[in-house]
């Protein structure tokens, strides 16, 4: 009774985190696509071809946030294709085979891929990839809020030499207006002396 509570519990809870996700599945088999996108409790896009999976997060309309992708693609090696997605984006890819040798593993982790999933896939799996998505965006919001505090700064700076230039010309038109008319007992006495003749 309690686990039963304990597993609902858990469920809603990842169904809450997956709510504003779009995940992009890439496979050209499409057992595994169903089998995956059943899994996410998100937004998904399926791919059956590499090229077809560029195109798609190049769409911004799209929105997607992650990428799961099957290693052995017909069009283009899993690694290719890697390569090529982190040329276009910084999405985090997560990548999953059947192939379990070490080297598969190996090479594909250090391609820059978050994880490797042996398949078959099982829903404590996916449970927690959320995770990567939201770290991407703490990270975005970090830099982003560090990028407006350097503008600032900069605008800051920009408009206290844009006051110096200003006080320097003024004080330039002052003493050039000195130099004309002297100092204000020069121009006492020429006045004087102008009421005088008249």
């Amino acid at each position: 009774m309690n686990s039963d509570k304990a597993s609902s519990s858990s469920a809603t809870h990842t169904e809450s985190c997956y709510r504003d996700i779009c995940i992009l599945i890439v496979d050209f088999d499409p057992i595994c696509l169903r089998v995956a996108s059943g899994m996410l409790r998100a937004l998904t896009y399926e791919a059956h071809r590499a090229m077809e999976a560029l195109e798609m997060i190049q769409d911004e309309d799209l929105g997607i946030d992650m990428v799961l992708m099957e290693l052995h693609m017909p069009d283009m090696y899993g690694l290719d294709l890697l390569d090529e997605i982190k040329r276009i984006s910084d999405l985090p890819i997560l990548m999953m085979s059947f192939d379990r040798s070490e080297n598969a593993i190996l090479s594909s982790l250090e391609k820059g891929p978050y994880f490797y999933f042996t398949k078959l896939l099982y829903m404590e799996d996916m449970s927690d990839i959320w995770q990567y998505v939201h770290t991407r965006r703490h990270q975005q919001q970090r830099e982003r809020l560090k990028a407006e505090k350097k503008e600032v700064t900069a605008l800051r700076e920009s408009s206290s030499d844009e006051e110096e230039e200003v006080y320097e010309d003024k004080g330039s038109f002052v003493s050039d207006q000195t130099n004309i008319y002297g100092d204000d007992q020069s121009v006492g006495f020429l006045l004087n002396k102008q009421v005088q003749i008249d």
